[in-house]
């Protein structure tokens, strides 16, 4: 085993949030960088990262319990806005409208600050 310390540490270029339901799912899935190219994702997949074949971007992918569908993030300004979690069956936040997105980021302010959402 390795020493910690010296192990060097990998440095992603970006991060991606993943539907661990995908994961295991075991029904291919696009992964897509933020410069459009798309990674072609055949479950069981066991990597912590994957390489853009566009740009060469490594993406890391945070891997999340079940399939939440959105997380919730902010721009640089701080408004609160809907990331996607990629391999979904919820439809891409750019997918929905206007109202169906302030409908959810709703909820999120409710669950935040303990109310009961219905």
């Amino acid at each position: 085993m390795k020493n910690r310390k010296t192990m060097p540490k990998k440095k992603f270029d970006l991060y991606t949030f993943v539907a661990g339901q995908a994961l295991e799912g075991g029904i291919p899935f696009p992964l897509e960088c933020n410069c459009g190219g798309t990674v072609t994702i055949m479950p069981p997949f066991q990597d912590e990262y994957v390489v853009c074949p566009s740009c060469e971007a490594t993406i890391k992918m945070l891997v999340l319990e079940g399939d939440p569908g959105y997380v919730l993030g902010a721009d640089p300004e701080g408004t609160p806005k809907l990331l996607p979690v990629q391999g979904s069956r919820m439809p891409s936040p750019s997918e929905l409208s206007a109202r169906e997105r302030e409908e959810i980021l709703a909820k999120f302010g409710s669950l935040s600050q303990g109310k009961k959402v219905v």
